[in-house]
């Protein structure tokens, strides 16, 4: 051990000091850093659990970063995008990225017996992670993907209440396209979240994708009409969706258009008609079997009641689009530069990416306001810290003059002295800083564990306030503080050169 040290541990050890008044000082400056340590580490795990959490909610209930068509301008509703991608399904396989889903938005309203209220109506499909969701159920499940014999929607726990429902009721779900057409659809409610966020919990209805890709008509649907016409059969061709102009092929015949056409048909005979249209769309093909149930009569053709008819296909192309691509991350501190990696290295002409930041922009900066929140209560802290261990440095210096004047006459420098000091200030700010510490962590563990403080979640979109301990900053802010301190203790510590042998030895 050193001479300053031992010198420096004499003086905190001196059985003398209980009755000298840097005793009380002492104790109100290692108080003052107790709970100075106790409120930065509260602040620190604090901030960075209710940032972690809120980031958490908006993620989880959108996407980090969306892919949408570049034409797409409408935040609620979804333009069409082919399914079939060169990125998708394989982007998750991409470091950094973790789930990419298929996703479409409509506006609607919702209507109960009692209630109506506008929505946006989210279709998602099986591809969809519901682990969101589940955290944040309060009542029922999350959605059976492709049950089309019973249609079910997830809704808020807000727009449960407002509309006066529950798991299990019925709703009726109108939704919008252009300013005049109206289709209602009755949905089983299957599930109530709550996620705390307004933007989410007031607007958005979950169903299958399904029916929005249905009803929104991005692809086309071919269906043949057969009917009887002077004792034969007429085929007719029908198409649904795209845009509305149909160009109609009928391979193997010599058809042309819609039709009506003849059909003479004495064996077993398909017809195949594939439907495109002007604007691209993935064409759809259905097909009729003609089965004669007997011998037709030579100068005779088949018809209705003369032969089976089997139908086929003509399930329409609907299922080949969506509204866009949902992309969750890994590590949403990284959404900029797998930003700029699926913009530049992923997608093709005609899309473009969306990224949460760029969705809740309010939300976003209110939580970098908060880092701005924390630097100042950690320099508050360390500042009162700075403080108070200088007017108890002062007062242990006043008090031991005569050792001062001693250690002058024996040759030692005022280096070594300030040094001793200085030691002696750095066992205070250690003992402070640790049981500090133990306050600190020992208040943010139980709020962790118990949620004793609570929150209105409408307004800060957790219902407890969350607490996030990590070993680093607890370690980087002792280290800190204790350089910080002992640092700024350096000029205050000069005063011992300012002390003279001769005056100090008679000093009482």
């Amino acid at each position: 051990m050193g001479f300053a040290h031992f010198i420096a541990r004499r003086i905190l050890s001196d059985k003398d000091r209980q009755d000298r008044l840097s005793r009380p000082i002492v104790l109100i400056a290692v108080l003052g850093i107790v709970i100075g340590m106790a409120v930065m580490i509260l602040t620190v795990g604090i901030s960075t659990g209710f940032q972690g959490e809120v980031r958490a909610k908006v993620t989880g209930a959108g996407a980090a970063i969306e892919i949408v068509p570049l034409t797409q301008t409408d935040v609620k509703e979804s333009q069409r995008v082919k399914i079939a991608q060169s990125f998708y399904p394989g982007l998750d396989s991409v470091p950094g990225v973790k789930h990419i889903q298929v996703f479409a938005l409509k506006p609607g309203i919702v209507e109960t017996d009692k209630e109506i209220q506008g929505v946006i109506v989210k279709g998602v499909g099986a591809d969809h992670d519901w682990s969101f969701m589940r955290q944040h159920l309060v009542a029922g499940e999350v959605l059976s993907i492709g049950d089309s014999v019973r249609p079910e929607a997830l809704i808020s726990n807000w727009l449960a209440k407002r509309l006066r429902t529950g798991v299990g009721g019925t709703l009726t779900i109108y939704l919008v396209k252009g300013r005049e057409e109206l289709r209602p659809r009755k949905y089983r409610v299957a599930g109530i979240y709550e996620t705390g966020l307004e933007k989410v919990d007031h607007q958005l209805v979950y169903v299958d994708i399904a029916h929005v890709q249905r009803f929104s008509q991005w692809g086309l649907q071919a269906q043949i009409d057969v009917a009887d016409s002077a004792g034969q059969l007429c085929i007719k061709g029908l198409g649904f969706g795209g845009d509305g102009q149909y160009s109609y092929a009928w391979p193997g015949t010599n058809w042309r258009g819609k039709g009506p056409h003849a059909l003479c048909a004495l064996t077993d005979t398909t017809v195949m008609l594939v439907i495109n249209d002007n604007g691209g769309t993935i064409p759809d093909t259905a097909w009729i079997d003609v089965q004669p149930s007997s011998p037709i009569p030579t100068g005779s053709c088949a018809t209705l009641s003369s032969a089976a008819i089997m139908r086929r296909g003509g399930k329409g192309s609907y299922g080949d689009y969506c509204g866009g691509f949902e992309v969750s991350l890994d590590n949403i501190s990284k959404l900029n530069a797998m930003d700029d990696l699926i913009y530049r290295d992923k997608l093709g002409p005609g899309m473009r990416t969306v990224t949460v930041r760029e969705k809740f922009p309010e939300i976003f900066s209110w939580l970098e306001l908060l880092d701005t929140n924390v630097i100042v209560v950690i320099v508050l802290m360390v500042a009162v810290a700075i403080i108070n261990m200088t007017s108890a440095l002062l007062i242990i210096i006043l008090e031991r003059t005569n050792m001062i004047g001693v250690l002058k006459a024996l040759g030692t420098g005022n280096r070594a002295i300030r040094r001793i000091f200085l030691i002696d200030a750095a066992y205070i700010l250690g003992i402070g800083i640790v049981l500090g510490d133990v306050l600190g962590i020992g208040l943010a563990l139980v709020q962790k564990h118990f949620g004793l403080v609570r929150l209105p979640i409408e307004s800060y979109y957790v219902d407890k306030v969350p607490v996030d301990l990590s070993v680093w900053p607890i370690a980087a802010l002792n280290i800190g503080v204790l350089a910080v301190c002992v640092l700024a203790l350096v000029v205050p510590s000069m005063y011992v050169s300012r002390i003279a042998p001769a005056k100090a030895i008679r000093f009482d």
